[in-house]
């Protein structure tokens, strides 16, 4: 991933005018593939897309979904297992090219390079009706 790339964030720009950070997105879901040697975060935000997709729109819904996938992961480092009501991820390009991956919280502590990152399963659901 080169340094001057937007990111796997820069997707969100088809569906919103302001896309949300991850900093406003609460991270539910991380699952580790040691097959594909890949990292999946996924977030929900109640930020809804500005520009949602036709197969959305007569449909109620109060939450958009997003994966992260990290692909090409090495260097991962688990601390903790509980999951954090609150947490704080970063991305951060690195001098050798790859992506930097932090996810810090108070019980848990999620750290790795990724040589590749893309945006995956961007959907909305109806939050709180189960």
């Amino acid at each position: 991933m080169s340094t001057s790339d937007p990111g796997p964030l820069a997707a969100l720009h088809d569906l919103y005018d302001t896309p949300p950070g991850l900093a406003e997105c609460r991270l539910f879901s991380v699952h580790v593939d040691e097959r594909d040697v890949s990292v999946t975060l996924r977030f929900e935000t109640s930020a809804l897309p500005d520009r949602p997709r036709p197969a959305w729109t007569g449909r109620p819904y109060n939450t958009f979904c997003f994966s992260l996938l990290f692909s090409g992961v090495a260097a991962l480092r688990l601390r903790g297992l509980l999951a954090d009501g609150e947490s704080e991820t970063s991305l951060r390009p690195t001098e050798d090219d790859r992506l930097a991956v932090t996810v810090a919280g108070p019980h848990r502590l999620i750290e790795f390079t990724a040589a590749t990152a893309t945006l995956a399963a961007p959907e909305v659901r109806l939050h709180g009706s189960l």
